[in-house]
């Protein structure tokens, strides 16, 4: 009996390590590309909550022209172009860290996925089937594979900020950059409905698995 559940483990981790490894890459991955993401943003964020105070400068002008009797001129006012991209970059930030601390809570979870050693009792057989029945109830794979849809929400917001952020500069750059996001989203629509309509197609995304 032994040697038949030595087998059968055998066996079947091959299968979970399979498993684990390919969900493992991608969550790697989505923590490498949030760590670039996150830093990009806040270089982002730092030039744009210039917009959100008083300049120092303007405001000891001001104060200089109230104190000699001069005409001052009207007071600091945030323009709705700037809190709605500061809004659009800062929940772009905020989904970001949630979506690498959702990568690295997966890795815990897929570490005690795999035990140590696959045994070679009956007992360590039941044990195997209890892990793989739970995980399924609890759509572990699900889980992990939709984790990338928080940093591609957050990708999108940020292209949103971005657009209103140059077209306030310049009109023309504005323009490209609407452009270009429409374009990213079109592709991501198509990666996402074709393989609904068509499962050999290879051109997936995460919201079509």
């Amino acid at each position: 009996d032994s040697t038949i559940w030595s087998l059968y483990l055998k066996e079947t981790e091959k299968e979970d390590k399979e498993l684990a490894n390919s969900l493992q890459v991608g969550v790697d991955e989505l923590l490498i590309f949030a760590g670039l993401f996150g830093a990009i943003l806040t270089a982002f964020l730092i030039e744009s909550r210039k917009s959100l105070q008083v300049d120092p400068v303007q405001e000891i002008l001001q104060a200089l022209q109230s104190h000699f009797a001069v005409p001052t001129s009207q007071p600091f006012q945030v323009s709705k172009s700037s809190l709605i991209v500061n809004y659009l970059w800062f929940i772009s930030l905020s989904l970001t860290l949630f979506s690498a601390l959702c990568a690295v809570l997966a890795r815990e979870w897929l570490a005690k996925y795999i035990p140590v050693s696959p045994g070679s009792r009956s007992s360590d057989a039941c044990e195997r089937l209890l892990r793989v029945q739970r995980a399924q109830k609890w759509h572990l794979e699900s889980v992990v594979t939709g984790i990338p849809l928080l940093i591609q929400l957050a990708l999108f917001l940020f292209s949103a900020g971005l657009v209103l952020f140059t077209w306030d500069n310049s009109v023309a750059l504005g323009v490209l950059m609407l452009f270009l996001t429409i374009f990213g989203i079109v592709l991501y629509i198509l990666g996402t409905v074709f393989p609904l309509l068509s499962p050999a197609c290879p051109f997936q995304t995460t919201a079509s698995r």
